[in-house]
């Protein structure tokens, strides 16, 4: 009888405890957004970024430099300005570093006009110091869950600033209704959030187990939709993503290490790839000095022979015939167009003679296998005569067996090197280097996965700055010329600027199993002290 009357009781313990209780931040923003980001500690990455050489390095590169100047860079830098004349406050790292709390959260609704929702946990002295809070005599005042929000437009380009602070939540949004939206799941009135919607719960509950410092969460559906997305992502590979619905990226710091954990949800499930063991003994033939390696279960006959067509072949066709005669003039009096620019006329037209070197009755005989699993294996390498910066490339495949013979790879240059064992082959532009590989075919074999790539980046920097400046170097303006007052060269300053300044990076490599209904990827950035 007694425990009847202390089943009430703790019954309404658990209800007030559950009302005052700290929202996830998910939880208290509306629901329509195209991407949540989400950080535990924002405060604290914020000043590991501020602190560290790479931050500096990259400020003072080249590679920051073009971007400075592409068309990307100038309109944020036209929104930052339009929001700092509607805000009264500069949106800068000063402000930025006022605003950066605890576990934060950032969530974007509309790409083109920059419509975001930002949320942190900070201490009400913080807050009320802050430029924004000093300035909310200039705001509008208004209401909604029963807090007090500031709102400010600028009447010339629209631009709207809205903020305010219930509990320890400071919110910043961009857009009125993001903020009145915001006070109102905060006050845990009835209305849609990102938390409730489907593919957000349906991503987060498909994360991969462990901790995370940041976590991206976003609707691929939605975000290819948008104009925006399919101009400016940079991999250009929109046409790849369509086949997933939604996808999220974790990330988290261990020492040594910068760990990401990616999932990507498909619209329509497709076959799992459960034989990973191919890979799994291919990745243990990679050697230690190779610069990069690249793995996959069950590769297109199309894939293979473009590999070895580029990489093998491609090397071995025999330079045009130098011509001395000019082009012949049209009747109408013109020998080309702008189109024409990048045209030479000081050699005749490449005749693609790759069939007749055997290309097409490789296609055939590939076509007859069963291609298992596929290892691409790089590096950059000095010429003897420590002048020239080349590369050089293996391709392992996995089949039943092979035939050395039906392969036709003839041997133009001297340079083409075979080798062959029961279920693996090996093709490349070294002799040693294929000798190298194939002498590990019997290693133990290692985790394996679907897909499975990886780049060493301490080994191959210093090289690939040297083979750069030479790709540049008949483009290299005069010594009078000053950089600032012209792009910088991509290869030789934009590009090796890059890498300069990610120098820490040791190594980065992405692992991914496929279960049919999604992708799990890992990516591991080692990090040197």
């Amino acid at each position: 009888m007694r425990r009847l009357i202390y089943l009430p009781v703790a019954l309404l313990a658990y209800w007030a405890i559950a009302q005052t209780a700290p929202q996830p931040l998910a939880g208290i923003f509306p629901a329509g957004a195209l991407l949540y980001l989400e950080a535990k500690d924002f405060a604290g990455l914020l000043a590991d970024w501020n602190g560290s050489a790479e931050k500096t390095a990259w400020l003072q590169s080249a590679n920051h430099d073009a971007f400075s100047r592409s068309r990307l860079f100038l309109k944020l830098g036209q929104a930052q300005t339009e929001f700092a004349t509607a805000a009264g406050v500069p949106p800068d790292y000063a402000m930025l570093s006022a605003v950066a709390g605890g576990n934060s959260a950032l969530a974007m609704y509309h790409i083109g006009n920059l419509e975001f929702l930002y949320a942190t946990h900070l201490a009400s002295a913080r807050a009320v110091d802050t430029a924004l809070w000093k300035a909310r005599g200039s705001y509008q005042t208004r209401r909604a869950g029963g807090v007090d929000y500031f709102v400010k437009e600028d009447k010339g380009s629209h631009r709207v600033a809205a903020f305010a602070y219930a509990g320890d939540v400071l919110l910043l949004a961009t857009k009125e209704d993001l903020i009145a939206g915001a006070l109102e799941l905060l006050a845990r009135q009835a209305r849609p959030a990102v938390a409730s919607e489907k593919w957000f719960q349906d991503t987060v509950q498909a994360a991969q187990p462990g901790s995370n410092d940041l976590r991206l969460v976003y609707n691929l559906e939605r975000l290819l939709a948008t104009p925006h997305f399919r101009s400016y992502w940079v991999q250009r590979n929109n046409s790849v993503l369509r086949e997933f619905s939604s996808g999220l990226a974790d990330l988290e710091r261990v020492r040594g290490e910068v760990q990401e954990r990616r999932v990507m949800l498909r619209m329509n499930p497709a076959a799992a790839v459960s034989d990973e063991a191919s890979t799994a003994q291919l990745l243990a033939m990679v050697p230690d000095d190779a610069g990069f390696y690249r793995a996959q279960v069950g590769p297109g006959v199309d894939r293979v022979v473009r590999w070895i067509e580029e990489k093998l072949l491609g090397a071995a066709v025999a330079p045009a015939p130098e011509s001395k005669t000019a082009p012949v003039v049209t009747a109408s009096g013109e020998a080309g167009s702008e189109q024409d620019l990048e045209t030479r006329i000081d050699t005749a037209p490449f005749n693609d003679d790759r069939d007749r070197l055997g290309s097409r009755k490789l296609r055939e005989y590939l076509a007859s296998k069963k291609l298992d699993a596929m290892l691409e294996v790089s590096g950059a390498v000095v010429d003897p005569d420590q002048v020239f910066i080349g590369t050089r490339s293996a391709l392992v495949l996995v089949s039943d067996s092979w035939d050395v013979t039906a392969l036709n790879l003839e041997d133009r240059t001297g340079k083409l090197a075979v080798a062959a064992n029961g279920r693996w082959l090996v093709a490349g532009d070294s002799k040693e280097f294929v000798d190298a590989i194939f002498a590990r075919r019997n290693r133990p074999p290692v985790s394996g996965a679907a897909y499975v790539a990886g780049w060493r980046h301490s080994r191959e920097l210093p090289n690939y700055e040297r083979m750069l400046r030479l790709i540049d170097f008949p483009q290299i303006p005069p010594q009078g010329e000053q950089a600032d007052a012209r792009e910088p060269m991509f290869f030789s300053e934009n590009l090796a600027s890059l890498g300069r300044a990610l120098r820490r990076v040791q190594s980065a490599e992405v692992a991914v199993h496929d279960s049919g209904a999604m992708l799990r990827e890992t990516v591991v950035y080692r990090i040197a002290p």
